[in-house]
């Protein structure tokens, strides 16, 4: 299925972007062919998952924007090993990380609670290295099915791979398909009332996710976090349109309603700004910006 001219603001959480033309993937074959395709013809391509740590610009997305689907939702089990102790889920890019986590929650499998307030899809998280608690989720994770840049599937184990904060390195041209996660038996009872207060805490911390990209920028390697340096440097609910910074957790950026991407590249710039100017440290997004300005082509990733 192709969405020409579709709305990215409907595709992100933050609510904000441009048009693009989206087409809907549903097997291995299938997106290969359209792999090839973009690479014989120069057209750009992205994979799109559930759009939570991505800024669009206002002008769209130039080329071709993948969804996952069908196969690429699913989660498989594997029987009990009895010799590592664990059980294995095969894991579809596109599967929503909440689902996931509620479906190891269900079956009493530890290792992934710390991720059951993140937004986003399995794939996306994995290539950001997403965590929380002190924990990620490269932690859990055995090993990743990729379309490579050459065109061929490939499954790579964990220690091939390289991970490092809120990042995996991988060849640019390269698409996660599934993964396979090695998980622990636990108490369904314990892991309920553990995700209860993770999310319970998650609220009082942090805004909603809809209208935000989620934390906004990474945070430093020593000292205090993005978020308490962009409160000390004054920028809290600070205002760019209708693009805010949150009053309530200020690593994050808030669509009031009708924002534009411009108005949230120029808040976040400011803070950036104002933390290095008071504090000497250059903050890093996490979030993703791409697309092209309204009035001029950009190139489609930074």
């Amino acid at each position: 299925m192709v969405r020409f001219d579709e709305p990215m603001s409907v595709h992100t959480t933050l609510g904000i972007g441009g048009p693009a033309n989206i087409v809907t993937v549903k097997t291995d074959e299938r997106l290969k062919e359209l792999v090839q395709w973009g690479r014989e013809n120069g057209v750009p391509l992205m994979i799109l998952g559930a759009g939570s740590n991505l800024l669009v610009r206002d002008g769209g997305i130039c080329g071709v924007v993948i969804r996952l689907a069908n196969g690429f939702t699913a989660i498989e089990p594997s029987a009990w090993d009895a010799h590592t102790e664990r059980v294995t889920l095969s894991v579809g890019a596109g599967v929503l990380l909440p689902k996931l986590c509620r479906y190891a929650l269900h079956e009493g499998l530890a290792g992934l609670n710390f991720a059951i307030g993140i937004p986003g899809t399995v794939g996306g998280a994995i290539r950001m290295n997403a965590g929380a608690w002190g924990e990620s989720i490269a932690d859990t994770l055995r090993s990743v099915t990729l379309l490579s840049h050459r065109g061929e599937i490939e499954t790579v184990k964990k220690g091939a791979l390289s991970f490092s904060y809120r990042k995996l390195a991988l060849q640019e041209g390269t698409v996660i398909l599934r993964s396979t996660f090695a998980l622990t038996r636990s108490s369904p009872s314990r892991l309920h009332e553990d995700a209860t207060r993770m999310l319970r805490q998650r609220r009082v911390q942090q805004p909603p996710p809809a209208g935000t990209a989620g934390c906004f920028f990474k945070n430093p390697s020593e000292g205090p976090s993005a978020g308490e340096l962009i409160e000390k440097a004054g920028l809290k609910g600070a205002r760019v349109g209708n693009a805010q910074i949150s009053a309530t957790h200020a690593n994050f950026v808030v669509n009031k309603g009708g924002a534009t991407a411009a108005d949230v590249i120029s808040l976040t710039r400011q803070a950036q700004t104002a933390v290095y100017e008071k504090f000497g440290v250059q903050l890093e997004r996490e979030v993703i910006i791409v697309g092209k300005e309204a009035t001029a082509k950009k190139s489609l990733q930074e």
